[in-house]
């Protein structure tokens, strides 16, 4: 802009006029501009400053709290996952040492030892139906329910009528289950285990549910075929007479 006293070309930041000294009132509402600027600028900051300070405290507060609150679900998802991961890493592990498994395997079935076989298998959440110990497969379906047969006939005659944990009744029925799951898989799975590496093996578990059925529950050859094509109900009133003595 000009001066008004010279002509002479002055800034907006001048207060006075270069040329001919003149006091330039017409800038005097810009230079106030900055200043008022400057002035709110530096109130701002110290009020952000200020409001920044007090709540210093809750910000580190929440912070801390969100760290917890992720902790304690990061825990808790560990926690509940546990089981699976360690039994992931057992069945790792089991494909691994394959061959060291295979000869503790084999020794357990040669010594007709089929619940320490199961324990074993269990235990290191060794996966029968896949590779490498696919051939496993039908021997583990018959061992379960052979395993389950001689469990269930032990503690229902060793808890019988004062039986604690569970009701007799309870004793009972499970007994019974266990006895036809096991015979009715042997035979559905006739024609595969008659073909299985392992069908040795399965007919003596075959051998020695006959024997603990005849020994602990008087069921020999002629009377383990009449139960077996008897009814639940009938099955269940023999039961509840040799294991319960009603």
């Amino acid at each position: 802009m000009k001066c008004r006293s010279c002509g002479g070309e002055v800034s907006l930041q001048d207060k006075t006029c270069p040329y001919c000294g003149r006091v330039l009132t017409e800038t005097a509402g810009h230079q106030a501009e900055p200043e008022q600027y400057k002035k709110k600028s530096e109130k701002s900051k110290r009020g952000l400053g200020k409001a920044l300070a007090e709540n210093i405290p809750i910000v580190i507060s929440s912070v801390v709290m969100l760290l917890l609150i992720i902790g304690l679900i990061v825990a808790n998802y560990i926690s509940e996952n546990a089981y699976h991961f360690r039994e992931d890493a057992m069945r790792k592990e089991s494909v691994k040492k394959y061959d060291e498994y295979s000869v503790l395997i084999k020794n357990y079935l040669a010594a007709g030892d089929y619940t320490g076989f199961a324990s074993f298998m269990s235990y290191h959440n060794i996966a029968e139906y896949e590779e490498p110990y696919a051939d496993l497969k039908l021997l583990w379906d018959i061992t379960e329910e052979y395993v389950d047969l001689a469990c269930d006939v032990e503690e229902a005659l060793l808890h019988g009528p004062e039986a604690r944990i569970y009701s007799p009744e309870n004793y009972v029925f499970n007994c019974r289950m266990s006895i036809n799951d096991f015979y009715s898989e042997f035979k559905w799975n006739q024609d595969k285990i008659d073909a299985d590496p392992y069908k040795d093996y399965m007919y003596d578990m075959k051998k020695k549910a006959n024997i603990i059925l005849e020994t602990y529950l008087g069921l020999d050859d002629e009377a383990r075929e009449a139960y077996l094509s008897d009814s639940q109900n009938k099955q269940s009133a023999y039961l509840e007479e040799v294991i319960l003595h009603d």
